[in-house]
């Protein structure tokens, strides 16, 4: 049985693992050890912003809602050096600058999903979905958005099934570096 409930402080380390592991192909060039890359983000993580899903007491996945007042995460240079090495770090900072802090352009009213993700052992159970439907009601938003990127079917699939619809597509800078071509925009309106 899963149940879906705001995240505490004291979920901080497994949050970050959660979404070391869950996207840990993004993470890998950085560093491919999932308890290294959760330590270089946990001090970054605003853990009023996530929601997480448990199992017999464990965390199995986690997702975020932000929106145009601030963002689920933050690269904090400085844990990101000392877990990554000054270079790494730093480059890191850079990237995840952009991934994690960009100002969000919708309405106060848009909730924006982030980092949904879960355990390897524990996909393809509906987890990702269950946490979606559960957590996005117990908000004041009248509308929610997210972006997949277009070779992530399962995603997509899962979100299209809950009732999301594509609004637009954007080609995705070095995308052949990244591994897929473009990030897909989807909304939810809330009935």
């Amino acid at each position: 049985m899963v149940h879906i409930r705001k995240a505490k402080e004291t979920d901080r380390y497994n949050v970050a693992l959660c979404i070391a592991e869950g996207f840990e192909k993004d993470f890998s060039i950085l560093c491919k050890d999932n308890q290294k890359v959760a330590n270089a983000i946990a001090s970054g993580l605003n853990m009023e912003r996530f929601y997480v899903a448990e199992t017999e007491g464990n965390i199995v996945g986690v997702l975020a809602i932000s929106d145009c007042n601030g963002r689920a995460a933050k690269a904090e240079k400085s844990s990101l050096k000392k877990h990554f090495g000054f270079f790494k770090g730093i480059i890191a900072a850079f990237v995840l600058k952009e991934e994690f802090e960009k100002q969000l352009e919708y309405p106060i009213t848009t909730g924006y999903i982030e980092f949904v993700t879960v355990r390897k052992k524990h996909r393809k159970q509906g987890i990702a979905a269950t946490m979606l439907r559960e957590s996005m009601p117990l908000t004041n938003y009248r509308d929610f958005v997210l972006d997949v990127t277009d070779i992530n079917n399962n995603a997509i699939k899962c979100y299209t099934n809950i009732g999301f619809e594509e609004f637009k597509r954007i080609p995705e800078k070095h995308g052949k570096q990244k591994g897929f071509n473009e990030r897909i925009f989807m909304r939810y309106y809330c009935k």
